[in-house]
């Protein structure tokens, strides 16, 4: 017992040694403002760390009891709901952190909003709804890129939920009913996306009406073969940019997929022999009924030269490759590679790029293809073809003096502005390269950023409240500054915050 309170009174001396504060509150729904109960609560240190998490109880309730004294900066998100930081101007603008001196206590309440929907009907010709119609919901970007999928009910509706505020595509998909098919049609009864109509989703609104018409076509079917030693059943799928699916195969390797509108396809066959894992990849033009033969072999192989930019060689371990496939629907997540000695990866459409660290920059890319080498910017994503049972060698030229850029940020008169996002835009980069869109980062108590390993290149800097992740129409419009950053340098380059003047 003595053993006990002993060990119990110098806990309690060491807590009296350290200060702590209490960030508690309540979370409710922002339309009603009735509790959420089980949303995710985050309290994130502005000088850094893994973030503080709890769920609200049943009455939306939260308490972070006994945190360092500190800034943070507090978020909650639930699903079906857009995350909010506490403090935020407007949607996707970053919270302002809360600073709390010993003792402290912060008693908040955070309103979180639905994302929006989309609502309407699928119709015949006839404004007769049409049942079972998958559509989807797409970027609107060039080319546009499927962000959710729905099905219509009996009478033809639809809803799709969960997208955040922004201008949309929507598209019926190819469907076969028995008396005859539709093509792929866009909203507003559009064949093609530059002749669509967009719609703006907003939070805690429903677009209502977004009715479509597809248009009557013929479709094709695209079947064959998988040929080839298996030891187990072969998989095979088809991708557009409506999405991928998986066909039907029977035991002797004869697949067949559901009608499809005429147009540009991929086909990937994947299989084993004993543990031997085989694959074939195929690019088709689908303009009338199809039979393909599809001869499953080996993985294709690539193996990762690194050299620096005198031309010696790098060791692979002291360096990390992400790699994703891409399709003509999406483009996988990314893997970290062991690129020690060759590697197997599945044929068709690759991209690698060198993993962010401080250590080594990406001054070069050859890719497999000398034809789809690129001059340029090779500290992104990089894009190869694979074709099935090829060996292939891919070199990337690195730098060992990455670029340093830091400075701090000031108010217009002239005060340090701390805990303030910085964001950094690789300007003269592709944007479809880039690895990540925008870097990130919070100035310290004396309104100071550092962002290292940089490549050479001009990059935008933008030091704002305003938005959580701006995009590049934010970052012009909000007239980010321009540095140009050099091999091995070490650049200072101090910004004023940026401020929206309501």
């Amino acid at each position: 017992m003595k053993k006990r309170l002993h060990w119990l009174l110098l806990a309690l001396t060491a807590g009296s040694l350290h200060a702590v504060v209490v960030i508690k509150g309540t979370v409710v729904e922002n339309e009603s403002g009735h509790p959420l109960a089980r949303a995710v609560v985050a309290a994130q240190a502005v000088s850094g760390g893994l973030p503080f998490t709890i769920r609200t109880d049943s009455n939306g309730a939260f308490q972070f009891a006994a945190l360092p004294a500190g800034s943070y900066v507090v978020s909650a998100v639930k699903l079906a709901f857009a995350e909010v930081q506490y403090g935020q101007k407007r949607w996707h603008a970053a919270g302002m952190p809360i600073t709390l001196a010993d003792n402290d206590t912060a008693d908040l309440t955070i309103r979180l909003p639905h994302y929006g929907a989309v609502t309407g009907v699928v119709l015949d010709e006839n404004d007769v709804g049409l049942p079972e119609h998958d559509l989807a919901v797409y970027s609107n970007t060039r080319p546009p890129r499927m962000l959710a999928r729905a099905r219509t009910d009996d009478r033809g509706m639809y809803r799709v939920w969960g997208l955040p505020p922004g201008t949309y595509l929507v598209r019926t998909l190819s469907k076969q009913y028995d008396d005859g098919g539709y093509l792929p049609t866009f909203y507003r009864d559009a064949p093609t996306v530059e002749q669509s109509h967009t719609i703006k989703a907003t939070l805690d609104q429903q677009v209502d009406h977004v009715d479509i018409r597809p248009t009557p076509g013929q479709l094709f079917t695209a079947s064959g073969r998988v040929t080839g030693s298996v030891s187990t059943p072969p998989t095979v799928t088809i991708s557009a940019d409506t999405g991928t699916e998986f066909g039907g195969i029977d035991s002797a390797g004869n697949f067949s997929f559901s009608p499809m509108a005429p147009g540009n396809y991929e086909l990937l066959a994947q299989g084993t022999d004993h543990g031997r894992p085989l694959a074939a990849f195929q690019i088709i033009t689908l303009d009338r009924d199809r039979g393909y033969s599809i001869n499953l072999t080996g993985l294709p192989t690539v193996q990762f030269v690194f050299e620096d930019t005198s031309g010696q060689p790098i060791d692979p371990r002291q360096v990390q490759i992400l790699a994703r496939r891409k399709d003509l629907a999406t483009e996988t997540k990314a893997e970290t590679l062991l690129v020690n000695g060759k590697l197997s990866l599945v044929p068709g459409r690759w991209e690698v790029a060198l993993a962010p660290t401080t250590s080594y920059c990406a001054m070069g890319f050859t890719p497999p293809q000398s034809e789809l080498a690129e001059h340029g910017r090779a500290d992104g994503w990089n894009e190869m073809l694979l074709t099935s049972g090829s060996q292939n060698i891919v070199k990337f030229v690195l730098s060992s003096s990455p670029a340093t850029l830091s400075g701090t940020v000031r108010t217009a008169a002239g005060d340090a502005v701390a805990g303030v996002p910085v964001f950094l835009e690789p300007f003269d980069l592709d944007p479809r390269k880039r690895l990540p869109e925008i870097r990130t980062m919070r100035t310290n108590g004396k309104g100071q950023y550092q962002f290292g390993g940089l490549a050479p290149g001009v990059y935008r800097v933008l030091a704002t409240f305003e938005f959580q992740m701006p995009e590049a129409a934010d970052m012009e419009s909000s007239r980010a500054m321009t540095v140009k950053v050099e091999e091995g340098t070490k650049t200072v380059f101090d910004t004023e915050e940026f401020v929206i003047r309501n």
